[in-house]
């Protein structure tokens, strides 16, 4: 009896959509703050850092938002319940495959052990030259 096992695709994770960000958050900070206490215009900014006027504009409209440590927004679009529904029934086949093969690999080395238990028992009953010194000290 051949039995075909299926296996699922791998369902890779999905990013957020957007770029990630070039620079850390506390960069962001640290440059948003020297321009909006006074210390640095936007220009003087920009070629200090080696950054654009634009990246300066949005990390100063990010800080006075208290926007720049959150996280970037993940998918709303309205298939994101089904997306992740299938990604979780994909994973939970991987899995119950997983478990399948591990309980047949138990089983065969289950009756592997069996049989090798019983050939040494069956081979000790016959005297050969290999265990013959075992008799030998028994018959004394």
């Amino acid at each position: 009896m051949d039995m075909e096992i299926f296996t699922p695709p791998v369902v890779k994770e999905k990013r957020p959509p957007g770029r990630q960000p070039t620079h850390t958050p506390e960069f962001m900070i640290m440059v948003a703050r020297k321009v909006v206490e006074g210390e640095m215009t936007y220009r003087e900014a920009s070629k200090t850092f080696g950054i654009s006027h634009g990246a300066v504009s949005s990390y100063v409209k990010k800080y006075k938002n208290d926007d720049l440590n959150s996280k970037r927004r993940g998918r709303t679009g309205k298939y994101k319940d089904a997306v992740e529904s299938y990604r979780h029934e994909a994973q939970l086949r991987e899995l119950k495959q997983e478990i399948a093969e591990l309980y047949l690999e138990n089983l065969m080395l289950k009756k592997a052990l069996k049989h090798s238990i019983q050939l040494k028992k069956s081979d000790s009953s016959v005297i050969t030259s290999e265990n013959f010194e075992q008799f030998k000290e028994d018959v004394e």
